[in-house]
């Protein structure tokens, strides 16, 4: 990861020592920004529920939908608790899933994978579970809770 020197702290000015902060990379490759741009105008059924409970912070986090990481897009992600939501389809590979989220992770983002046949009714488990359990990730990786009137 890359990081920018800053001026130093008060407690460290002493010193005269500035301080490192790391920061998401902005190296990102044109063709996954352009990717990213095109399927925010046709996303997949699944994505366009979870964009429902996600979208304009009502679950109390921003998130944001077909965000470009270096190389990578991910389908919804929270910069404040480093989440990023992928929504699965039968098409998704493990190997290259895994390999994927292992690059992710070297960055300190949290990558949790939803199947899509949920949102699709073909599975028992009710998708407002994969909600609530987006935000109870949320509120333990940013360290605090979402608003009061949200669901958990």
């Amino acid at each position: 990861m890359r990081g920018k020197n800053f001026p130093a702290h008060r407690a460290s000015r002493q010193t005269n020592q500035a301080c490192t902060i790391q920061t998401m990379p902005r190296d990102r490759h044109p063709t996954s920004r352009d990717l990213a741009r095109a399927s925010r105008k046709g996303p997949s059924v699944a994505e366009d529920i979870m964009w429902e409970f996600l979208r304009a912070s009502r679950t109390g986090f921003k998130f944001r939908r077909e965000h470009p990481v270096g190389e990578f897009r991910i389908d919804f992600f929270c910069r404040e608790a480093m989440l990023g939501v992928e929504m699965d389809g039968e098409q998704h590979d493990a190997n290259r899933d895994a390999t994927r989220d292992k690059e992710l992770s070297n960055l300190g983002i949290l990558i949790h994978r939803i199947p899509n046949r949920r949102f699709l009714l073909l599975d028992p488990t009710p998708y407002q579970d994969d909600v609530a359990t987006v935000v109870n990730l949320c509120e333990q990786r940013s360290g605090r809770k979402a608003f009061p009137d949200v669901m958990t």
